[in-house]
């Protein structure tokens, strides 16, 4: 079955060109193009598209053959999904909890607690992320002043390519942290912070097995007061 058909009422109805559409579903252009012109089936398309929560709704209608009537949304008419999309956001979570950057603190809570809006053109050219393999959370404590100060936000890559040199996030026994990883010889890992008063040390690449060592991520972006 092919799905172009129905992708491309679905971005007319919000009064969408490929470009922006291609942008909000985060795929190539000329994919979305071969999708609406039958060369392609449509599907990855489609798991992006029910991969938000505003297309949740449209699931059904998707595999429905017969069914070329685009079907409302019971939280919120097409008009008002036209509006939230024109703007060109996508949500990204935000973790109401805190990697420390000294000496570590406990992570008792980790509930999603707020949504914040990126352009995902930006998202993805500048930082170079998927915006479904990012989310947001805090950094406490000063070991990696002046790189990041306590209280920034940072943005983490939970589908980072491979361990390499960087910042990273990551879960020691109890303890969340944010911390600069340097590959040594032998798979020695030297955890570093970038304030110089804090000390290094060092963990081996095998016991990453997420039991006591686990890497969450790589960090991709901070924002912080100046």
């Amino acid at each position: 079955m092919n799905y172009g058909k129905k992708i491309k009422l679905l971005r007319t109805n919000l009064g969408l060109t490929q470009k922006d559409f291609a942008s909000e579903l985060s795929i190539p252009l000329s994919t979305l193009k071969k999708i609406e012109s039958g060369v392609s089936n449509g599907l990855t398309a489609i798991e992006q598209i029910l991969s938000n929560e505003k297309f949740v709704y449209l699931a059904n209608w998707f595999f429905e053959p017969n069914n070329n009537e685009l079907p409302k949304s019971k939280e919120s008419s097409n008009s008002e999904l036209k509006k939230e999309l024109s703007l060109g956001l996508v949500n990204l979570p935000f973790y109401e909890i805190s990697a420390s950057a000294g000496m570590g603190m406990l992570i008792e809570v980790e509930e999603q607690a707020n949504l914040i809006s990126f352009e995902p053109e930006w998202l993805n050219k500048e930082i170079g992320v998927n915006p479904n393999d990012v989310f947001l959370m805090l950094v406490e404590g000063d070991s990696m002043y002046p790189t990041l100060k306590t209280g920034s936000m940072i943005m983490v890559n939970r589908h980072f390519n491979g361990l390499s040199d960087g910042i990273y996030v990551m879960r020691h026994e109890q303890n969340l942290l944010v911390k600069r990883l340097q590959l040594l010889p032998k798979g020695i890992i030297k955890v570093k912070s970038d304030n110089s008063l804090y000390e290094p040390w060092e963990i081996n690449k095998e016991n990453l097995d997420g039991t006591d060592i686990e890497i969450i991520g790589r960090v991709v972006w901070s924002g912080q007061r100046m």
